[in-house]
């Protein structure tokens, strides 16, 4: 009788047993297809999100293109324009392929939302009743500025630069881009929240469940041992070496697991979703890209984080662009910055055509049977053991490549590459933005040195060899110890760059006095003078403008403008500021402008030989100009030569 309740005390405590693993299996598969259902629906929200970014970044370039056509249209027709009519008609037919495609690219994507639904890939996502009623009235407006906005870039494309429906055309859309800006801001801000909303459901979802099997695993351990204990003897006659305490272990291993990988997932979407806001503000692209360097390295080992890109005027060339690090690999940035290669010479070329990321996790062994390049060796030289290469994009076209480097060996695995996936996305967004902000300057620049071609013929021509002779003498200047620092590649960048606005404030000055063949009286050089200020004041009001927008475009700009008539010694104008105190920009400003205006014919006067141009700037040290430039200048003479003869046999 004993025996058979035994046997009956036994069968039940297994079948128990049974039912409590049973339980625990249950709750850990629930959790398990729970955070694969979440992370779905998580990627799928990431990616409408970028889609809507997308549209902002339309917005902003149908708008610069818009201008640009209007930019080259004026150099094509201009007397002496700086490119070949070749080159800017092939420039006009890609800008306004361009403008079609991103018209149609964002009308898709808003005939979609009308209809509730949003094109992802090769399905249609449905949009939620709540989210649409949300967005109903950002949409309506976007959708009454559209089609006018929509029909002025077809008019922008199909009539004559000069005609008014070109005009009028180019008018609205300037008008409008702002306020289909910032609905789309808002619009864009709408999906956010929503996203944000439903990853916390999910997460609390998760932790809720987790503490459910967490509190029932506890309530089964204490039932199953209070069981066993009760009959002991039993377990121990009847069920040699089960191993319960293993096997509960390992579900409880399982459980934790899970729940890490859950947990990494959404601290992971936390931070993509963190990327794309911030990206999506008026942050510079540096500034971006010193907050991925930042904010990433707990997801992926890295010491330093490279970005290369194809150039725009030669898309066969690939140029070291930026660059960050800290202590791990100093002088990398430096050394690499500006440096550029044939696409075709490296293997940058296979990654680009296959769109594939490439993972060299031994650097020396990597480069043991295959040539190595200038570039590679300079990798190798300040410490870099292990590489990620990813394809940046956008809108299907190639734009370069990020480096994600480590100085450790084998730290890279493939699940490095599908989230580096998603960044690369993101950064290719910003890296567009920041395209339109440098074509936006660029248009700026040519324009207004426009202006001063229209009252000046030999203004325009000025501008090109003297942003070229600053070119030359900054680069030489960067070999003196004093400048090393300062003189960084793109505070070189930005100097011929900007370089071309030293004279904008001579719009403001009367022709009689501007074009006077001779002598400027008294009364007239004061008038004259104001052209420093004038100017300064031009850029300092549209540098205002752009910080209302978070960024700083026009400060070096501005100081080239308002201190390029000061000299060493204190003698100069407006302010009468001496030595260092005038901003470097502006002292190697005033040696290029200088050397290229002794060498140039003017109203008032002949061109000066060569020789007699270097005279008078050697006799200007230290007193007109900066000794240091002045000697870079002599030492970079024989590269300002080849220049100036370019131009001259360009005219003969």
């Amino acid at each position: 009788m004993q025996s058979k309740n035994n046997k009956k005390s036994f069968t039940t405590i297994k079948k128990r047993f049974l039912i409590y693993l049973l339980i625990i299996i249950l709750g850990v598969s629930s959790i398990f297809i729970i955070s694969i259902y979440a992370g779905e629906i998580l990627k799928t929200n990431a990616k409408v999100i970028n889609i809507l970014g997308k549209q902002r970044m339309l917005t902003q370039s149908l708008s610069k293109n818009s201008n640009r056509l209007y930019v080259i249209n004026q150099e094509l027709n201009s007397e002496m324009p700086i490119q070949t009519d070749e080159i800017l008609r092939q420039k006009l037919l890609i800008i306004k392929r361009t403008l079609l495609e991103d018209a149609n690219s964002y009308q898709s994507v808003y005939e979609n939302l009308i209809t509730g639904t949003i094109a992802l890939e090769d399905q249609l996502i449905k949009i939620p009743k709540r989210l649409l009623k949300e967005i109903e009235p950002e949409l309506n407006s976007i959708i009454d500025i559209w089609s006018t906005f929509d029909q002025s870039i077809q008019d922008v494309i199909e009539f004559n630069y000069e005609s008014f429906e070109f005009k009028d055309a180019l008018v609205y859309i300037n008008e409008n881009n702002e306020a289909l800006l910032l609905h789309s801001d808002s619009m864009f801000q709408v999906f956010e929240d929503h996203m944000i909303h439903q990853y916390e459901i999910y997460r609390n979802l998760t932790y809720l469940l987790m503490g459910f099997v967490i509190i029932l695993t506890s309530f089964l351990m204490y039932q199953m041992y209070s069981d066993l204990f009760k009959a002991l003897n039993v377990f121990y006659r009847h069920i040699d070496n089960l191993g319960l305490e293993h096997d509960h272990s390992h579900s409880l291993n399982q459980g934790n697991a899970i729940a890490d990988e859950v947990e990494s997932m959404f601290v992971g979407f936390t931070e993509t979703l963190e990327l794309t806001e911030k990206i999506n503000t008026y942050d510079s692209f540096t500034d971006t890209l010193h907050y991925i360097y930042k904010s990433f390295n707990h997801f992926l080992p890295y010491s330093y984080i490279g970005i290369a890109l194809l150039k725009n005027s030669n898309p066969t060339k690939v140029i070291a662009s930026y660059g960050i690090s800290e202590h791990a690999h100093q002088g990398l940035s430096e050394a690499l910055l500006g440096y550029e290669v044939l696409l075709s010479e490296t293997s940058l070329e296979q990654i680009m055509i296959l769109k594939e990321p490439r993972i060299i996790n031994d650097f020396e062994a990597y480069f043991l049977d295959r040539p190595i390049k200038k570039y590679s060796q300079i990798l190798l030289d300040h410490g870099v053991k292990a590489s990620i290469t990813l394809p940046l994009k956008a809108n299907g076209k190639p734009l370069g490549f990020i480096f994600f480097s480590s100085d450790h060996l084998n730290v890279y695995q493939k699940k490095h590459i599908e989230y580096l996936k998603i960044i690369s996305n993101s950064i290719a967004l910003s890296f567009q933005k920041n395209i339109f902000v440098d074509d936006l300057v660029y248009s700026s620049v040519l324009a207004l040195a426009k202006l001063s071609e229209a009252r000046d013929e030999d203004t325009g021509e000025h501008l090109v060899r003297m942003s070229s002779y600053v070119n030359i003498i900054a680069k030489t200047l960067k070999e003196n110890p004093k400048y090393k620092e300062i003189l960084t590649t793109a505070y070189i960048t930005d100097l011929v760059k900007f370089s071309p606005m030293h004279d904008i404030g001579k719009v403001g000055i009367p022709d009689y006095i501007l074009l006077k063949p001779g002598k400027l009286t008294k009364e007239e050089f004061e008038i004259m003078k104001t052209h420093t200020i004038y100017g300064a004041n031009v850029l300092i009001e549209a540098e205002e403008n752009v910080k209302n927008k978070g960024r700083s475009l026009f400060a070096m700009g501005i100081d080239i403008a308002q201190n390029h008539h000061e000299k060493y010694d204190g003698s100069g104008y407006p302010a009468g500021i001496s030595g260092e105190k005038i901003p470097l920009c502006a002292r190697i400003v005033t040696v290029a402008d200088v050397f290229d205006a002794l060498l140039s014919k003017r109203p008032y006067k002949e061109p000066f030989s060569l020789e007699e141009t270097l005279k008078i700037i050697r006799d200007g040290r230290d007193k007109h100009f900066d000794p240091d430039i002045v000697d870079a200048l002599f030492e970079s003479l024989e590269d300002l030569i080849v220049v100036k003869n370019k131009f001259d046999q360009v005219h003969s």
